[in-house]
């Protein structure tokens, strides 16, 4: 894996029992390490893991789900716990929780509550390049326009067409978007493994969309019961090496860590960039081979 390639790629992980016994034969520090926050966790659970993961020496980057924190009280203990284990980026979302612990309500209200907390924290947010089961493009992008100020970076959800992220780098950069983009891509996975996660990742739209998108064609296409994520990889590359919001990519391993450095080994080098210096700056994230 080259340097330049291993410098744009972010692991996501769930905060399971083998975490810390698997990830570091798959990535070696100081690698970027994305924890999330599942509602049946909670967020102590990813703040603990994503300490531990910190003290490790990995770049480590917990969710914070809006609606899994109970009170000002505990988002306070939560960020105060990340900065003594030196985390100092966060990425935020509203989670899947149907109602609010506390009171926040929506990803907008924790950026600011974080914020209002300590300026010092770099927070990102998320973006759906094919949309979002419950919201309408124009809430999306609302919505979008409405945290960016708050954020350093964006992630983007789960996406399985390179044409479909293209889109959506263009249309985010005309409502004056300009955030580093990180590509959420899958791991090695397998199909079934996808179809069973779909719904909850927030890809379940994809799922029900027609045979010619990403993740239908994915499934419909026969043969194969491993998606080609090596392949996503390399196409969405192809359209987005040279666009200046192409940070790198978001790689969800679904905790599936054993085929992940063979992936790692193959990302094309990242094209001279133009990025921010505070992005093209990142320390370089080597895989294990």
């Amino acid at each position: 894996m080259s340097k330049e390639a291993a410098a744009r790629v972010w692991l996501e992980v769930v905060p399971s029992a083998d975490l810390f016994t698997q990830l570091p034969l798959a990535f070696d520090t100081p690698g970027s390490v994305s924890v999330t926050c599942l509602p049946h966790h909670g967020p102590a659970r990813t703040v603990e893991a994503s300490a531990n993961l910190a003290r490790l020496g990995y770049h480590t980057v917990p969710h914070l789900a809006a609606r899994s924190i109970t009170s000002q009280a505990e988002l306070h203990a939560l960020l105060r716990q990340l900065q003594g284990a030196g985390v100092s980026e966060l990425f935020v979302v509203a989670g899947d929780r149907r109602t609010p612990a506390g009171p926040y309500s929506w990803s907008g209200q924790l950026l600011e509550a974080i914020t209002a907390y300590s300026p010092e924290f770099s927070l990102g947010i998320a973006g759906y390049p094919e949309g979002h089961p419950e919201l309408s493009q124009e809430q999306l992008m609302g919505s979008l326009q409405a945290k960016a100020p708050m954020a350093s970076s964006l992630v983007t959800q789960m996406c399985f067409s390179a044409p479909a992220i293209s889109r959506y780098l263009r249309m985010i950069r005309e409502r004056d978007v300009n955030l580093p983009v990180w590509v959420g891509v899958p791991g090695p996975v397998s199909i079934k493994k996808l179809v069973s996660m779909g719904a909850r990742l927030g890809v379940g739209r994809s799922l029900r969309l027609a045979r010619g998108t990403g993740m239908a064609g994915a499934l419909w296409r026969g043969g194969d019961f491993n998606y080609d994520s090596a392949q996503l990889i390399r196409q969405v590359h192809h359209e987005l090496g040279g666009d200046p919001l192409f940070a790198g990519f978001h790689v969800y391993t679904f905790n599936d860590l054993v085929r992940l450095p063979r992936l790692l080994a193959s990302l094309p080098t990242q094209r001279q960039s133009t990025l921010p210096q505070s992005v093209a700056a990142l320390p370089l994230f080597p895989a294990k081979i």
